[in-house]
């Protein structure tokens, strides 16, 4: 595989970073020439330290990258040489996919070259143009038995080997001796790696298995996730408070404070508003979400062409509604946008004991969509409503009253107005409407007439004395005397105009002291009744 690099400029300086060719790491790259397990023992040549790491494009120092994704970075390497005789067509092989071993696998392969090297020298031959090194060398950054090397390392594999929170830089570095090297030309500018060899293969590789070095050297970059704070809060048309948040990102993980947590839905329950804060918590630069899932209301929003895993169904059975999640991108830790907030809606049913649920965010650095995170989780909100007691209501009105009765009290006066000196005997006492009325039945309630004089009356009367003589009659009524008594009579008709009425008289049966009929007079009485209502509600 081959990977023709880019010169690279930055402002005031030129420099030539040594282009690789090949892609494989020191032992393959030997295998192609030479079937032969290598040692390297030797510690003649080897890379000793790497400082100045930086942005190829910028220039600016790089002191982090973002976690699991590859960059590529320029940085100084030192070579550092212990013989004092010339080793030649040095090989130097930086592993990208590695955090152990240089050997095999994916490298970045180099040699040195008048383009990256601060004391570029050479003892072979022309056209060799393989740069070598020794003991006598002195770098005006390292000093004595150093060479600065410039590189340029592309897709470097962001990833700490376990237990390190920063990269290592695993490297292999290789050799021949004078009297056994092979031609090695590369070729002006970029000066690739050189496959000059027999068949093209490569030239720049131990003399032999012993003629190597590896080890792995730390760099001082830190890789970096996007991560984010989620907090969760509720209100309701009942508890109407105030949503408030409230981040310390100086704890680990960070800490902070919502509310309200608990919302009270009402009796037969009503809708609640969720707010979701989200908080930028790394150095990641800014980030976009993803996605948002609720434990009860299910999928919140999923960006277009997400590949996580799609939200769980929520457990209410309830869809969102109303939603203005997610927030926009989030700015950078520390920013005035690195708190976002956004909310939606749900109807709470009655008589819920209590809804329980919270939101998990998935979102990925704006600058990498390799650093994501995808479980974010908020704390938990919990929703109440009640159940309205059942009641009932009957309501009696009125329409109109078609029919009514009413008990009357009338007075019996009956006088002997005989000219001569006359007495009248008395035998029946009769109403056109309600008939007998010395007994009691049918529409006669009560009656004292024709009950003896000091007995007590009948019916509704009985607390009242009679008068007359002996029930039944006759009773004697002596000139200008009047026989007196009272009876009650109940008389029901339809309604005219809200009124009934009732119109009688009493005829008495008289005769004279011979026997004689009597002729009576006898009144007419018409008792009206009108009736009214109020319909009262308790």
């Amino acid at each position: 595989m081959c990977n023709i690099k880019r010169l690279v400029l930055l402002p005031g300086v030129i420099l030539f970073a040594s282009v690789a060719m090949a892609q494989t790491c020191l032992q393959d790259e030997y295998n192609r020439v030479q079937k032969q397990k290598l040692t390297c023992t030797a510690n003649d040549v080897r890379i000793a330290k790497v400082t100045n790491i930086r942005d190829p494009l910028t220039g600016k120092t790089l002191s982090t990258c973002f976690q699991g994704s590859t960059f590529s970075f320029l940085a100084d390497f030192e070579v550092l040489t212990t013989s004092s005789q010339a080793r030649e067509n040095i090989g130097l092989y930086i592993a990208t996919d590695s955090t152990t071993q240089a050997l095999t696998g994916t490298c970045v392969d180099n040699i040195i070259s008048p383009a990256n090297s601060d004391n570029y020298h050479e003892t072979d031959p022309p056209p060799d143009n393989c740069g070598d090194a020794s003991s006598g060398d002195f770098s005006a950054t390292f000093g004595a038995g150093a060479e600065k090397i410039t590189l340029q390392i592309d897709n470097f594999l962001c990833t700490a080997p376990p237990g390190s929170t920063t990269l290592v830089l695993p490297n292999c570095t290789s050799w021949q001796i004078p009297g056994g090297t092979i031609q090695c030309v590369a070729t002006a500018p970029g000066y690739p790696y050189p496959f000059n060899g027999p068949g093209g293969t490569p030239t720049a590789i131990p003399g032999s298995p012993s003629k190597c070095n590896c080890s792995v050297i730390s760099l001082p970059i830190t890789p970096i996730t996007a991560t984010a704070f989620v907090q969760k809060a509720c209100t309701t048309t009942i508890t109407n408070s105030t949503v408030t948040f409230t981040q310390d990102l100086t704890t680990n993980p960070p800490t902070g404070t919502q509310s309200p947590t608990k919302c009270d839905a009402g009796v037969e329950g009503s809708t609640a508003t969720y707010t979701v804060s989200i908080t930028n918590t790394s150095t990641a630069g800014s980030e976009t979400i993803d996605q948002i899932c609720d434990t009860a209301y299910g999928n919140i929003f999923t960006a277009p062409g997400f590949t996580g895993t799609a939200c769980a169904t929520g457990t209410s059975g309830i869809t969102a509604k109303n939603v203005s999640c997610p927030p926009g991108p989030l700015g950078a830790a520390g920013t005035a946008t690195a708190t976002l907030t956004c909310t939606f809606t749900a109807i709470v049913g009655e008589n819920v004991s209590g809804l329980v649920d919270q939101v998990t965010v998935a979102g990925h650095s704006t600058l990498s969509t390799a650093s994501a995170f995808t479980n974010a989780k908020s704390n938990t909100v919990t929703v109440t409503s009640s159940d309205a007691p059942s009641t009932a209501t009957t309501t009696k009105g009125v329409v109109t009253t078609t029919a009514a009765c009413a008990t009357v009290r009338y007075s019996v006066d009956v006088k002997n107005t005989s000219l001569a000196e006359e007495a009248l005997t008395l035998s029946a006492l009769n109403d056109t409407a309600f008939g007998d009325i010395t007994t009691v039945g049918g529409p006669v309630l009560g009656t004292t007439c024709g009950v003896a004089t000091g007995s007590p009356g009948l019916g509704t009367l009985s607390g009242s004395l009679g008068a007359g003589s002996l029930q039944p009659v006759p009773a004697t009524i002596a000139v200008s005397g009047t026989y007196s008594c009272q009876f009650d009579a109940q008389f029901c008709s339809a309604l005219n105009a809200g009124c009934i009425s009732n119109t009688d008289k009493v005829n008495a049966t008289i005769a004279g002291d011979e026997g004689e009929p009597v002729s009576v007079t006898a009144n007419t009485i018409k008792v009206t009744e009108c009736l009214n209502w109020t319909v009262t509600q308790q």
